[in-house]
């Protein structure tokens, strides 16, 4: 994947070569893109957790007393069979963070409802392997979802926005496209 830093302008107002920024392949469609720009976490605050009630409270009020981070909004042009993988990529992320939760809660009570009887305690410890597989196959879901997704990152001026995770084509179509608007 490639990168390509462009006006901001262009960006939001999606005034882009029409090649999908993943495919690098020619499209009318376009997907608008929000990214969060600057620091948008907590950094150490949340080692309040550790403090019990106390810790929360602060770490609640901290959170609610941050300004939001701003965000970028583009519109690029995106083709619907990468935007179809997106959704698909994120759809698999979810259902399997939701079977690892569902067969971890399930292993949890097994385990708490035994009654020492080996057979509860051999499915207990299936459920827990089979949650971890599931932790396992949302990461590398996740992993897609990163592969499919785009950034968009403001530089210190607020004028230039760098668009990583393209396709080359797009990229150099980009830099075509600046070139003749410069001369």
């Amino acid at each position: 994947m490639a990168q390509v830093t462009v006006f901001v302008d262009d960006v939001v107002q999606g005034r882009l070569p029409p090649f999908c920024v993943k495919e690098g392949i020619r499209t009318e469609d376009r997907l608008t893109v929000r990214d969060a720009v600057g620091e948008f976490g907590l950094g150490f605050a949340w080692l309040l957790v550790f403090l019990g009630p106390v810790g929360w409270t602060c770490l609640v009020i901290i959170a609610m007393s941050r300004p939001s981070a701003t965000s970028v909004t583009g519109r690029l042009p995106f083709s619907e069979f990468a935007y179809r993988r997106l959704v698909v990529a994120r759809r698999m992320e979810r259902i399997w963070i939701g079977a690892a939760v569902v067969t971890g809660a399930l292993g949890f009570v097994v385990l708490v409802l035994s009654t020492g009887a080996p057979a509860t305690a051999a499915t207990a410890i299936a459920l827990g392997a089979a949650a971890l597989g599931c932790l396992v196959k949302a990461g590398l879901e996740s992993r897609r979802v990163r592969h499919t997704i785009v950034r968009l990152e403001l530089d210190g001026s607020r004028r230039w926005v760098t668009i990583s995770g393209v396709h080359p084509d797009f990229a150099s179509a980009v830099v075509v496209a600046q070139a003749a608007a410069s001369q």
